[in-house]
């Protein structure tokens, strides 16, 4: 019997170890990804990876304060930029589900002087970003002269009335910070509290995430500082006054408050599964397209999964977190330095979870005469283009007005953009037609342009 149970204890012994040994392995392999990626003496990432209810990683790699050489932690407070939306998403929920309101009410119920020029605009409508409501960020006297200056949501939304409608409701998808300051506004019509107090009695304290916050000036543990990157070098931050990101994106949390959050969400600890399922569904549109977003919170794919998204991008800070539902995945990339792609290192990280092959580009010099011919511009559907152009030496893809962004040679007719998993081949068709066959987020299936 001593033998027996000997025997058990030293095979229990063992299971154990070549765990912790897995778990390690594991560990050191999610953190090679960040020191892979980013500098140690730069501002750098908090993250974190969870399955099926079981944090897999959570670390931080890089500086939450250059200027005393402070590192970044799991537990530093970043602002969270649009990833504040679903946070307002979710409270409006609340309130409909204590009939408080309804997502078909028109907006003049609870805003009636906001212009809306004869359309009728819902709750629903400035929830999907299909109101017609310009985005007021877009407005460049706003951003470099105004969004400094403190003021009050109700000054906000008299300056936001003189941006005219940009299409008739319903019609289009196009990303609106502006209607979600009016959703804010509607929340403190009907709760009769302020946004920021709502979210932090309703959302933050009934979670228990106790290192989230509205942003304010007052002292706040663990807030790492935000950096922008210029021509000269990394800078501390342009400031604003944080009134006029308000229920568009002017949230702070931590990677793990973030993880308690979605969560929470999802599984009716704070808003019933009808509701969230509301949220996560893509919105039909007038003519019956389909966009691909719900309720602040994105809908689309990374490589053959279905995945529920949201990034953000305030000054100094940028953010994206996922959800993959079939495979209960969550990942959240905090950054504190707004040039960097935490998008790139999300999907970085779910790779290791789900055991997706991560191609590696190698670079070529770029012959002129090769590429010439793939220059041009390809159409992606009836409303997209993308441009292809060599300039001064180097290569560029420009979508649509958009910006131009580098790409880098693979080889004659394989580009890719740095530091995203986003790459391109160009291959002729049956017919003679150059086809560009795009390839995003490591999909499966190519998105396809023909040249024109």
């Amino acid at each position: 019997m001593k033998r027996l149970m000997l025997g058990t204890f030293l095979l229990l012994l063992n299971l154990n170890v070549s765990f912790a040994g897995v778990m390690e392995s594991e560990q050191k392999r999610y953190k090679e990804i960040l020191v892979e990626n980013i500098e140690a003496d730069e501002p750098g990432v908090a993250v974190i990876v969870s399955k099926k209810g079981k944090v897999l990683f959570q670390g931080a790699h890089g500086l939450a304060n250059l200027e005393h050489n402070i590192p970044l932690t799991p537990n530093s407070v970043f602002r969270l930029g649009s990833i504040t939306k679903q946070f307002t998403a979710a409270a409006i929920m609340m309130l409909q589900e204590q009939d408080k309101l309804s997502l078909t009410d028109n907006i003049h119920k609870y805003i009636p002087d906001f212009p809306t020029e004869g359309n009728d605009v819902t709750i629903e409508h400035l929830l999907t970003h299909t109101s017609g409501i310009a985005n007021y960020t877009e407005d460049e006297e706003i951003f470099a002269k105004e969004i400094q200056v403190p003021t009050t949501i109700d000054d906000m939304l008299v300056r936001f009335a003189k941006h005219p409608m940009q299409f008739k409701t319903g019609e289009e998808m196009r990303y609106s910070n502006t209607g979600y300051i009016l959703l804010g506004k509607i929340i403190e019509v009907v709760s009769g509290q302020s946004y920021a107090d709502f979210i932090e009695e309703n959302i933050f304290k009934k979670l228990g995430m106790q290192s989230s916050y509205y942003a304010s000036s007052k002292i706040i543990p663990n807030r790492a500082n935000g950096y922008d990157l210029t021509p000269n070098g990394v800078v501390n931050a342009m400031y604003i006054d944080m009134m006029w990101p308000h229920a568009a994106g002017a949230l702070l949390s931590t990677v793990s408050d973030l993880n308690i959050w979605f969560s929470a969400l999802r599984e009716g600890g704070l808003i019933s599964k009808k509701s969230y399922k509301m949220m996560t569904e893509p919105f039909k549109l007038n003519d019956g397209s389909i966009s691909n977003y719900g309720y602040g919170l994105g809908v689309s794919k990374f490589n053959k999964y279905d995945i529920i998204a949201h990034s953000g991008g305030i000054p100094g800070f940028v953010t994206d977190a996922f959800y993959a539902p079939s495979e209960d995945l969550y990942v959240a990339v905090l950054s504190n330095l707004s040039s960097r792609n935490p998008s790139f290192i999300s999907k970085l990280l779910a790779a290791e979870a789900l055991d997706i092959p991560v191609p590696k580009f190698e670079p070529v010099p770029l012959d002129e005469s090769k590429v010439k011919g793939f220059m041009g511009s390809y159409k992606v559907d009836a409303g997209s283009v993308r441009t292809l152009s060599l300039e001064n030496g180097k290569v560029f893809s420009q979508r649509n007005d958009g910006p131009k962004f580098e790409i880098t040679p693979m080889s004659e007719n394989s580009f890719y953009f740095e530091g995203t998993l986003t790459y391109m081949v160009i291959e002729n068709g049956e017919g003679g037609e150059q086809i560009m066959n795009f390839y995003s987020d490591l999909a499966l299936e190519p998105q396809k342009a023909i040249k024109i």
